[in-house]
């Protein structure tokens, strides 16, 4: 699915060559909000456009041109220049299309008249569809072969941009070559993406192109889609799942009944292997047709060396006319008078000679990059895997692939086969199903009184002097991830944090330390605690909450090292004004609970660490609560957090993306904010969104009243809106830059994240034995010594294996020292379930602090039973 803006005044071309007669071109679309009118013209002559048929044009104001005036422009754009436009309820009459809802009557379209003048042959009127309510969707037989161009027209409109979302594909044999548009279609529910909202009843259909799509109903607008070409899919036949991980998006659906999850996934191989299958199942040989019909992802290629080529052509028109300057500057250099001006072009030509080789240079990366993946990709069309008698049968051309062919692509086709999933897949049976569901979260406050962590007596720092930091690793990142990956693959939809994975896999920090990462804009609490208004602080607890994600916009896509059991971590922070602890206090489930104090807040959380590998993208999943209060006032602040996704994984541009909704709730005076973390939007086939770490966060106050609003990036800045007025903006809290020269080259780290693992002489001889700072594994692979890290950690592996069992032999129920389990009025019953027979079935608990560890500390008395973990 293409997503296009349209302009006000504005027309978006979408030309598509067709070569041979009684092809049908078929196209569905949509737009959001607002309607479009819509039609079909052929441009004279057989000959193929070149270049990229599918342009998106941003239109600009040509105040040149007289009112009334309309242009077709090279690149595919139609600009209507008058002052007298027509309005949104024009008259006229508008045939029906095929599969569409005709709009009202208009007058006919100046465009096309317009279009007429510039050569192209009406074949299906511009007519206005209400496209905002209803997918429009058509199909046209073409009886000459030749240029079509679909007219997307919003001329009329004078100030509103259509945002257009639409697919086409070109069908051999016409329209009986298939009884269906669509290869399979039907209900399905879909995982919601906010938590605990269960699933929602979704109508799915999969074209033959190969894009999956759903929306609420089969006539409403699409909602989402995917391809099924470039995803990988896994399932569970005991459980009726399917996932299905594109690298940039998601879906964790669930049929109705088995026969249904056998008939899609069914479908899904059939396509995939290269076959053409109908809602019945009989397919066709894959490899008789891959040589008549190219896959989108073929023609996208295609498209990409064919730009690549234009370019260089372009280049090469550029490098003549440097050489016409060349020469002219060697005339001007001798016309009397001219001395002054002939140094100024002699650097103007050197400019653009540099400019020229560094565009040469780039070209060749891009017709370089665009043929491997074109080479890669033929091979694997050749040698699919065929679908007989139920089974996936790789072809013996498959196993036969040269080893540069598939690593010069990362493996890109790896999935061609789908997964499926063995055992349960626990984190979809927590949730029941839904027929419909609500997508506003519907969290209940509870009127309970806050429960105090205890303190251990003052806070102060005997810390005489600034500590001196490190500003960098001792080495640059190390470990190839690429060799991790057959290792992701076998653990496709499993919680990686309870598996052992390849050191490779992993950053210098355990998730210990990335709990006080949490903490690197204390300041933001420091400042809320000075503000008398309750609901000023409300905003500066969220900013807070929001900022812990700014240090990971840099991260590579490695993982922490899972803490051992009782494993312990500290930090003192004079400069900032708090000290922090943390502990592993479960192992299965892998639970972190951590508490810092600073003399105006106490900060603590206990929350359940995840992370899945779904294909091409991995999930970050942080169940549990965050707390915060303030000195001297009566607030309780608490917070969840959404999941994090690191998406293209295998191939493209790595990027971090967060979605979801965050809650923030002062329990003291009843008022709350949600905090929306955007999807991005925009970018190319392998490439990041062009948009991104958008969040909106909504106030409220006690009466669940909106009054206030902040709006911004997580990773870059945040204000507030002053009287809720969208052009008037105050800068809260803006994100500090990594710090260090080249972070790209130690893990995407930023100067507070390289500080945490250091041993400064605030812990020389001071930190207990348990601390990760004295990790030898860790500490190895942070210096750069990936084998011996490997080593170490294989050791102590099988050291905690072996300590496990020693207990379980000796009855001894391992139970942190530093923390322990307790009533929580703001936990979720569910994050620590009790037994069915217990008392209190339905209490909610967490993992809160004992108040102990700094008196240990102060007194350098450790307790006695404390045993070595390395």
């Amino acid at each position: 699915m293409e997503v296009v803006q349209v302009q006000p005044r504005d027309s978006y071309l979408h030309y598509i060559y067709v070569p041979t007669k009684g092809t049908a071109i078929r196209w569905s679309f949509t737009t959001r909000r607002n309607n479009i009118a819509f039609g079909v013209y052929r441009r004279r002559g057989q000959a193929p456009l070149p270049s990229s048929s599918e342009i998106i044009f941003h239109a600009q104001q040509q105040r040149q041109h007289s009112a009334g005036e309309l242009l077709l422009n090279d690149n595919g754009s139609l600009r209507k220049h008058q002052d007298d436009d027509e309005s949104e309820n024009g008259n006229g009459h508008a045939p029906s299309l095929n599969g569409s809802i005709a709009g009202r009557p208009r007058a006919k379209s100046v465009a096309s008249t317009k279009l007429r003048e510039q050569g192209l042959d009406e074949i299906i009127p511009i007519q206005h569809m209400n496209s905002s309510s209803v997918k429009i969707e058509g199909s046209y037989v073409v009886e000459e072969p030749g240029n079509y161009v679909l007219v997307f027209d919003n001329t009329f409109s004078r100030n509103k941009a259509k945002t257009l979302t639409f697919s086409v594909a070109l069908v051999e044999g016409g329209m009986q070559s298939s009884s269906s548009q669509y290869e399979i279609s039907g209900w399905l529910l879909k995982k919601k993406r906010k938590k605990m909202q269960g699933w929602a009843k979704r109508w799915f259909q999969l074209s033959p192109s190969g894009v999956l799509s759903y929306s609420i109903s089969p006539t409403s607008v699409t909602r989402g889609s995917i391809q099924i070409m470039l995803a990988t899919i896994s399932s569970n036949p005991d459980q009726r799942l399917i996932h299905i991980d594109s690298g940039t998006m998601l879906y964790h659906l669930k049929t109705l009944t088995i026969e249904d999850h056998d008939r899609w996934t069914d479908a899904f191989r059939a396509y995939r292997s290269g076959g053409n299958v109908d809602v019945n199942g009989n397919g066709t040989d894959p490899l008789a047709s891959s040589d008549e019909q190219s896959s989108p992802l073929h023609q996208e290629i295609d498209r990409g060396l064919q730009s690549a080529r234009g370019l260089g052509a372009t280049v090469d028109r550029f490098a003549e006319n440097i050489n016409v300057l060349k020469a002219l500057l060697d005339q001007v250099s001798h016309v009397p008078g001219t001395q002054e001006l002939a140094p100024k072009i002699a650097g103007l030509t050197q400019q653009l000679e540099r400019d020229r080789n560094e565009i040469s240079t780039y070209t060749k990366e891009q017709q370089n990059h665009w043929q491997v993946i074109h080479e890669a990709l033929s091979n694997t069309t050749r040698s699919a895997p065929t679908y007989q008698n139920g089974e996936f049968e790789p072809s013996s051309d498959l196993n036969r692939m040269s080893t540069s062919a598939r690593s010069s692509v990362s493996d890109l086709f790896y999935d061609a086969e789908d997964i499926i999933l063995s055992g349960g897949d626990d984190d979809f049976l927590e949730e029941g199903d839904e027929e419909e569901g609500n997508d506003d979260d519907s969290d209940d406050d509870e009127d309970t009184e806050t429960n105090e962590q205890e303190s251990d007596g003052s806070l102060e720092f005997s810390i005489a002097g600034d500590v001196v930091r490190r500003n960098c690793l001792p080495s640059h990142a190390v470990g190839d991830v690429g060799s991790a990956l057959s290792v992701f693959r076998k653990n496709v939809g499993k919680d990686l944090s309870t598996i052992s994975m390849p050191i490779s896999m992993n950053e210098p920090l355990s998730m210990l330390q990335r709990a006080c990462e949490e903490l690197e804009y204390c300041d933001l609490l420091d400042k809320a605690s000075t503000l008398s208004d309750s609901m000023d602080r409300l905003i500066h607890i969220a900013i807070f909450a929001v900022s812990s994600y700014a240090s990971s916009q840099y991260r590579t896509g490695r993982k922490p090292f899972n803490p051992m059991m009782t494993e312990t971590y500290e930090c003192i922070r004079p400069d900032k004004g708090f000290r922090f602890i943390s502990e592993k206090v479960s192992h299965n489930p892998l639970i972190v609970a951590a508490y810092a104090e600073a003399k105006k807040y106490k900060y603590w959380q206990s929350t359940k660490i995840k992370s899945k590998f779904w294909g091409k993208s991995m999930e970050f999943m942080t169940e549990g609560t965050f707390h915060v209060t303030l000195t001297g006032q009566d607030d309780h602040f608490t917070y969840n957090k959404p999941s994090s996704w690191m998406r293209n994984m295998i191939a493209g541009e790595k990027y971090l993306e967060t979605a979801g909704e965050m809650r923030v709730t002062n329990h003291a005076t009843g008022e709350y904010a949600t905090v929306t973390f955007k999807e991005g939007t925009g970018g190319g086939l392998f490439g990041a969104p062009s948009n991104r770490n958008d969040i909106v966060a909504t106030f409220f106050d006690s009466n669940g009243k909106k009054c206030r609003r902040v709006v911004g990036k997580w990773s870059d800045k945040l204000s507030e809106e002053v009287d809720m007025n969208k052009r008037k903006l105050n800068v809260l809290w803006t994100a500090n830059p990594p710090g260090l020269e080249d972070y790209s080259k130690y893990y995407g780290f930023t100067r507070y994240c390289v500080e945490l693992n250091e041993i400064t002489e605030i812990e020389r001889d001071k930190i207990p034995i348990t601390d990760t700072r004295y990790r030898p594994d860790q500490r190895l692979y942070e210096n750069g010594l990936v084998d011996e890290a490997d080593a170490e950690k294989q050791r102590i592996e099988q050291k905690q294996r072996e300590r496990r069992k020693e207990f379980e032999q000796q009855g001894v129920v391992w139970k942190p020292r530093w923390f322990t389990l307790q009533q929580d009025a703001y936990a979720d019953p569910s994050f620590i379930p009790q037994p069915e027979d217990s008392p209190t079935p339905n209490t909610p608990q967490s993992f809160q602090y004992t108040g102990q560890y700094w008196q240990c500390r102060e007194t350098g008395q450790w307790p006695s039973d404390m045993f070595e973990l390395w």
